[in-house]
Parts: structure tokens; sequence; C-alpha cells
């Protein structure tokens, strides 16, 4: 029976051999005793009634034998391939054939009286197969419980696979039945490369070890990037097989590749795009960077950010980064103006980020030269206030000429056109006190203008407002009192246009207003339809892609401020006709109500 401290072949393998010696004569037990403590081996015996203790090996005779053969056959059977060696003492009284019935359990036998060079000699060689078949018992633990796949095959005729390990089948899919017995080429598909299945071909023939990457294929046909090595092993000085291992590598080629078309979008920017350490010394550069420069590549790396973008930029980063290391924020943005190599002051926007690491390390910078947006935003400023303010102080001498034609004319044609110049003024003059109205609309960037809006009160108020307006107008209102969206500040002004607008595209006007939220998209829908004059398909469907060109002109700048309005709250805005009339919807984002 096996006692509490047996822990099978693993606790055996590094421990001192221990012969369990189970003798019935006392005399012989004792010389035997004597010949194995002379040898450095510890011995153990046991009473008939103990239990066996953990050993290595066991020296019986005929007498005591039978009383643990069972017991020791147990023993093999929980070591598996691990040797549990029996040497078996024949007295002098015993012939051979008192050995024969257990001739299936013990591994010699030896005759005693016998020289100490003899006994010694079948201890040694018995306790030398015992740590060999642990060690070979270990090796195939560890192949077989590896997380990388092992395989071996022949080396002769077709490389036959002879062993997978259960990582080989996890990873292909593949039974063990499926495997053993075939050339290793299964795993290959039709995408498989040429090249390296050569290299490995030339390698088994020269018989030398390899390594390559190879595209495989598991039973379901996904595909699998497989690391393989293959080593030729050795027996008497000549091949006899191949042993392989394989790792899927799949995530750190496809990451290898992912960080490839990194490089090459960064390369291919045409912005500077550039990383620097905590010392603000360069350690990557894109190629905006060195053509901005004159730079080459390896010029740059190592030095300061001040040597490429100057003394003023390097400070502001500087502090900039002080302040993400400080602060504990991702990224931030700067503004800097810049001298380039041919002395042209440059102004760049950049944006600084922190290096996704444990520690601080430095940041990643993508600066954008905004110079000539800069300047066409100043020139289009001015041109913004020169027109507004020279074309309404002229549209209003014009309608005070026009005053004065009517009052003093009596001519009925005269007093006709200059009616009609009169109401193409007055247009005029409302279009342009509009697009000031909708100044900031017309700016994308303006996020500060966007926030929490009761689109519900305001819709009501634009809604009254053009009721009192334009009193002949039906407009059949579906709104709640109170709802609130994200929406630009000029969010009434809009739909204020847009209700003006609807309420003056023709004679008897209904105009039609609903509102509602829905809480799962979260999101707001405004409804505006009017069945007056409709719109022309070239209108609808520059307002609905948001873009004028040439050949498409629409009437008006109304729509276009609404729209913006729309997009620039982060909502959308769409236009079209149907069977009711002219249909516009809004979307916003929805928003809750602010806390008092």
């Amino acid at each position: 029976m096996f006692d509490s401290s047996f822990q099978g072949p693993e606790s055996l393998l590094n421990s001192s051999p221990r012969v369990l010696l189970h003798v019935g004569n006392p005399r012989d037990q004792a010389l035997l005793s004597e010949q194995l403590h002379s040898v450095d081996l510890e011995v153990v015996t046991v009473e008939q009634s103990e239990p066996l203790p953990q050993f290595d090996l066991c020296v019986a005779d005929t007498t005591s034998f039978p009383r643990i053969v069972d017991t020791i056959e147990e023993r093999r059977s929980e070591l598996g391939s691990v040797r549990l060696p029996v040497l078996l003492v024949l007295g002098p009284s015993d012939s051979e054939q008192a050995a024969r019935p257990y001739w299936d359990s013990i591994d010699d036998v030896l005759a005693v009286p016998t020289s100490k060079q003899i006994f010694r000699h079948r201890i040694s060689t018995l306790l030398r197969s015992r740590t060999q078949s642990e060690q070979l018992a270990l090796f195939a633990r560890a192949m077989d419980d590896a997380k990388t796949g092992i395989s071996i095959a022949d080396a002769d005729g077709d490389q036959e696979l002879r062993y997978v390990n259960d990582a080989f089948l996890e990873m292909t899919g593949y039974d063990r039945s499926e495997t053993l017995g075939r050339n290793c080429r299964f795993l290959q598909g039709p995408d498989t490369e040429d090249e390296p299945v050569r290299e490995i071909r030339r390698a088994i023939d020269e018989e030398r070890p390899v390594a390559v990457l190879l595209r495989n294929y598991r039973k379901n046909g996904e595909m699998f990037w497989n690391a393989l090595e293959i080593s030729p092993v050795y027996g008497e000085g000549e091949v006899t097989h191949f042993v392989g291992f394989q790792e899927d590598v799949t995530e750190r080629v496809e990451r290898t590749q992912t960080l490839q078309r990194y490089e090459e979008i960064v390369n291919a920017a045409g912005d500077p795009i550039y990383a620097l350490d905590s010392d603000l010394q360069f350690t990557l550069v894109n190629e905006a960077v060195t053509a901005f420069s004159q730079q080459t590549e390896a010029e740059i790396l190592g030095s300061h950010v001040e040597t490429v973008f100057g003394e003023d930029h390097a400070e502001v980063l500087g502090a900039a980064v002080l302040n993400l290391a400080e602060s504990g924020r991702e990224e931030m943005t700067i503004g800097t103006v810049v001298e380039d190599e041919d002395g042209r002051h440059r102004r760049f926007q950049t944006t600084v980020a922190v290096l996704p690491t444990a520690e601080f390390e430095g940041v990643v910078c993508v600066s954008r030269d905004i110079t000539e947006d800069r300047e066409r935003e100043s020139r289009l400023s001015v041109l913004d206030r020169v027109l507004r303010h020279n074309l309404r102080n002229k549209l209003l001498v014009m309608l005070a000429q026009v005053d004065r034609i009517n009052e003093r004319s009596e001519d009925g044609e005269i007093v006709d056109a200059a009616t009609t110049i009169e109401r193409a003024g007055e247009e005029l003059l409302e279009l342009a006190e509009t697009a000031r109205g909708f100044k900031r609309t017309i700016d994308p960037a303006e996020d500060d203008a966007v926030g929490p809006v009761d689109v519900g009160e305001e819709t009501g108020h634009a809604v009254e407002e053009v009721r009192i307006e334009h009193d002949g107008v039906r407009i059949v209102a579906d709104i709640p009192e109170s709802l609130w969206a994200r929406a630009h500040d000029s969010y009434e002004l809009a739909m204020g246009e847009l209700l003006k607008r609807a309420a003056t595209a023709g004679a008897d006007v209904e105009v039609v207003v609903e509102m509602a939220a829905d809480t799962e998209d979260g999101t707001v829908s405004i409804y505006v339809c009017h069945d007056g004059d409709r719109l022309e398909a070239v209108e609808l469907d520059a307002l609905n892609s948001g873009i004028e060109d040439e050949l498409q002109h629409t009437q008006g700048l109304g729509l276009w401020f609404v729209r913006w309005m729309a997009t620039n709250s982060g909502g959308t805005f769409s236009i079209s006709e149907t069977d009711r009339g002219t249909e516009v919807e809004l979307t916003l984002p929805l928003a809750e109500v602010p806390s008092e």
C-alpha cells in the first residue's frame, strides 16, 4: 500500500537513491545492507505490517517478495512510464525455478553469495535505468504540457509525424489521429508563401536547423502565422528524426503589420509629427519634419526640439509637457510662431499627447502649419466687416432715395420701378441683418457656443413670434413646453428663420411644427413642414450634401444658416419634397435638464 509520503515521479528525480531491502534471512539482509551502504545508498526496511515507503529500487528474496508484489505493481501503475526496478535475490537453496512465478514483476535475478563487484554492478545498472526512465518521463511530460506546439517527424521517407503535443493540436484544431503518420504540409494552404517552404526543404536535405515564419491554416480554414523552428535529432551519429517547435504569432505579426501601416501613414502625413523624450530630444520624426528642417533623420534624432523649431516653440512646448506631467492630462494644444529655414515666420498649432507608458517618458507632437488658414481667415474677416458695413449703409441710402422718388413722383411707371427697387433693397438689408445674426454659426469650431438648450421653450417662442408677424399663416404646433437638447446658442434664431421662410413660401400656407425625444438613440427630432412653394431639386441636393458648386446655386442663406446651426450642434439636417410639402428635419443630441 502507499504511505502519505509518496509524491509521484517528480519527487524522485533529484533525490538520493533509496533502496528497499526486503529479505527474510537476517544474515543476508545485514550483508546486503552493508554492501548498499558502502556505495552511499540509502537503505530502507519495513516490517510486514508497515506500508512500503518511497523507494527507487527493491531488493527482495523469494520468501519476502510475494508479500509485496501486489503493492509494487500498484505503485508501478501510478508511476506510469517511470521504472520501479526489482532485484530478486536467490539464496543457496533457491533454484531459478523459484523466480519463475514472478518473472513479469522482476527486472533481474542475482544468486548469492556473489562478489561485491557483481552486486554493485547490478544495483548500478538498475538504478541507472530508473533514472533514465524518470528523465524520459519528465521530458515527455514537459513536451506534453508545453504551451509551444511540439512535433517529431521521421527523418527519412516523407517525414511523417510520430509525435505531436496537446499545444500543437490546440493550435491547429486537428485530432491526434488526424495528424500522426502525415507530413506537416497538410497545414499549408493556397496563400502559403513558396520561399519559406523551400527553405524548410533545403534545411531538411542538408540536415541543419531552420527557423521560418509560415502562413498555416487550422482545420476550420482559419489562417494563422506559425513561427516554426526545426532541428535534427541524432542517434548513433545519424539524423533519425526532426523536432519542430510551432508558435502561433498571429497577434504579433498583425500588430507589427499595423505598426508598419501606422509608420507609413505618419511618414506620408503632410504635417510634422515627432516624438520627444522627457528632455525634449527627438526620438522619432516623420518626413515632414525632415523637409521642414532640411536635415536628415539621423541628424535630427537625439537633438533638442529647439534645433528644428526654435527657442520660442521649445519654451512653449516645454511648459506644455510640464503641465501634462504634473496635471495627469493626456493631451493639450499649443500655438507658436516658428521661423523656417528660409526665414519665413510660420504659425503652428501643435497637439501634444503623452506617450502611453506606465511612467512619463515623453510626448508625441502633431504640428499643423496654419499660416495660410489664419491669413485667409483674417482676410475674410476684414472682407466680411467691410461688405456688411458698406452693404448696409449703401442699402439704407438707396432705400432713402427710393422714398424720395415715391414722395415726389406722380408717374406710375416710375413709382412701380421704385417699389420694385425698394422691395429688393429691403430683402438685401434683411439678408445682411440675418448674416450678422448668424455670424457665429458659420465657424465650425465654435464649440464654446454649444450647450444645453431648452429647444421646446425656444421653439415655442419662435412660433409665437412668426404668428404675430404673419397673422394670416396657419401654424400647427405639437411641441412640448420644455425639452432639453445640446444646441448652438443661435438655435432660436435659426428656428425663427426656418419658420419665417415657411410662412412666406406662398399664399394661404399651413406650417406644421413637431418635436419629439428618442431616449434610446439619445436624440431630439424637430420637424417643420409647409405646403407652400417648393424647392428645386438642385437646391435640395446642395442643402442635403452641404456643398454648392458653380452649377448649383441656392436662393438665400436662411436654410444654410439652419443647416450650419444643426451641424455645429453635433446634429443633422435634411430637407425633402413630399406629398405633404417641403419637409425639414433636424436632429440634436438629447441633453439632461441643467441643475438649478
